[in-house]
């Protein structure tokens, strides 16, 4: 380091990871410091300048040799487990400084000889005497990892059976596909059926005893609650996404355009990611690609982005911080509040780089059967690739990581083709535009649009002709790649950003499952509670056209 450098950090004062003193001649204070350093970021110790004034006062050539032999025998005597720190000397201005670094410890919590943990507070430190961050300490180390937890009173009556059946089919897929099991019919297979076709011998709970997300005693560990279970909140309350979107740019505002009710958060990881990106395509602007009426909308961000973020935060938050994850939409930005800060000496700079350390191992191995990512540390690269007015901040302050996205300065008006200046009103279905009125009720909008007999502009007579590819319904068109994972009713509505009506339902779904786009997961009980939909590979062949 060079006298420059120095003088520009003792000018600046202490904090979290600077520390100045006089002079040092207490084995067992010093290693105080160095404990609180090592369970925290690290940071240097400066010896030879008061910590009240700032004032420089050099050592003699006897002090620096003291200084260096106090400095090692305080790393290995009274820091349990001992240390490494480097020194160093450096003048300044014909006075000598000693430099004591100390990393971020690897092996947390670090104790002093009596057996007390300390941890930096500010300039400052603390004991620590919480249970909760002593695990959090060791869980930064991989020492220990609350995803592989066991959730007491938990059994296999709490697993979403429709979830797992997805998430053996996807961990096995050339094993299912070998015993003649299809992606169309995964939710009429019976669960016995995907166990025989993995090819064990044993019950679907030894099989999730073997690959870890239940234990010995029939209880699901965190991940297997996160992934399968049919409610996280019934037995961890808080690890939910709290959604909301504000009128204005602070959250000090009591006024908001959209929140997310918490019950429609209630279920797995699956459920809160789709139920999350639903509220964001809610909430969010859309500009028309193309001239076309009806050709699909461009979210202001692309959704990529939202996939990315969100995915990360639902595997990589702290799972011992008693919090949810808060995402905020502003006028200007998008907020996501992930709990815990960045694990495993992970900073803001390196995961822009593709460095990827899990913190849930468990949950990370696991979780890529049913969320959106690959799992090699690109998913924030292609985010920012896609976007990017992104950022991102490790606040150790309120123990959490926030990425924020800068929202794009465009028009408040929803434009279809920048020639409309009217109102589109969803419910009554008026669009008013400059040269004519688009009656949703009597369907006239240049010719006749009759959605049960499925002429789009009047010149289609209830024809779908797949070969040709004609199809170009904005909802129909998001609801098929919306449905690639199975979804309820409910969820595809709040896709669209409309009730679950019997009229939108006829309007929206009940077409695509005519004709044999869109299929049920029950398809003997219609209206069972459990009732979901899925894109049959018709209508993927025709997205794929499209």
């Amino acid at each position: 380091m060079t006298s420059t450098q120095l003088k520009q950090i003792i000018s600046q004062g202490e904090t979290t990871s600077i520390q100045f003193k006089s002079r040092i001649d207490n084995s067992y204070k010093v290693g105080i410091e160095m404990v609180a350093f090592s369970n925290t970021q690290g940071g240097m110790l400066i010896i030879g300048v008061n910590d009240k004034t700032g004032t420089i006062s050099g050592l003699s050539f006897e002090e620096i040799q003291q200084t260096n032999a106090l400095l090692a025998n305080a790393a290995s005597e009274n820091v349990k487990p001992a240390i490494v720190i480097s020194t160093e000397a450096v003048d300044i201005d014909g006075q000598c400084i000693v430099i004591a670094i100390i990393a971020e410890g690897k092996d947390k919590p670090y104790k002093d000889n009596k057996g007390i943990i300390w941890v930096k507070n500010g300039s400052d430190k603390r004991k620590v005497f919480s249970n909760t961050e002593l695990r959090v300490m060791m869980q930064s180390c991989g020492n220990l990892a609350a995803d592989k937890d066991s959730v007491e009173g938990t059994s296999y009556k709490d697993v979403a059976e429709p979830t797992l059946k997805i998430f053996l089919y996807k961990r096995y897929t050339a094993e299912c596909t070998a015993a003649g099991i299809v992606n169309t019919a995964i939710q009429a297979t019976e669960i016995e059926d995907f166990v025989r076709a993995i090819g064990v011998n044993f019950t679907i709970t030894q099989l999730l005893q073997n690959i870890s997300l239940m234990n010995a005693h029939g209880e699901l560990t965190l991940s297997g609650l996160l992934l399968l279970g049919k409610s996280i909140q019934r037995y961890r309350p808080v690890f939910t996404v709290k959604c909301i979107s504000f009128v204005g740019n602070s959250v000090a505002t009591s006024e908001f355009r959209d929140k997310m009710p918490d019950s429609e958060m209630e279920g797995n990881l699956l459920h809160k990611y789709n139920a999350a990106i639903s509220f964001i395509n809610r909430n969010l602007k859309s500009t028309q690609v193309e001239q076309n009426f009806n050709s699909i909308a461009r979210l202001e961000i692309p959704l990529e982005v939202f996939v990315e973020i969100l995915t990360n935060s639902l595997i990589h938050r702290d799972y011992y911080q008693e919090a949810p994850i808060r995402l905020f939409i502003f006028d200007n930005r998008i907020e996501i509040h992930s709990p815990g800060i960045l694990p495993n000496s992970v900073t803001e700079e390196s995961i822009k780089q593709g460095i990827s350390k899990p913190r849930n191992q468990l949950l990370f191995d696991n979780a890529k059967y049913l969320l959106p990512y690959t799992g090699i540390g690109s998913g924030i690269i292609r985010a920012m690739k896609s976007y990017d007015h992104i950022s991102f901040e490790n606040n150790y302050t309120t123990e959490e990581f926030i990425a924020t996205i800068v929202r794009p300065d465009i028009p408040d008006e929803s434009n279809y083709d920048g020639n409309y200046e009217g109102n589109y009103d969803g419910k009554e279905g008026n669009y008013d535009g400059k040269e004519g009125n688009y009656d949703g009720k009597e369907g006239n909008y240049e010719g006749n649009y009759d959605g049960k007999e499925s002429n789009y502009d009047g010149n289609y007579d209830g024809n779908y002709d797949a070969a040709k590819s004609v199809y170009d319904g904005v909802y129909d068109k998001k609801i098929l790649v919306f449905a690639e994972i199975p979804k309820s009713r409910q969820e595809i509505m709040n896709l669209i950003g409309i009730s679950t009506q019997t009229k939108n339902y006829e309007r929206h779904i009940a077409p695509l499952l005519e004709k044999g786009l869109l299929a049920m997961t029950v398809p003997d009980k219609p209206k069972s509670k459990n009732q979901k939909y899925i894109t049959t590979e018709r209508g993927k062949m025709i997205l794929k056209k499209q």
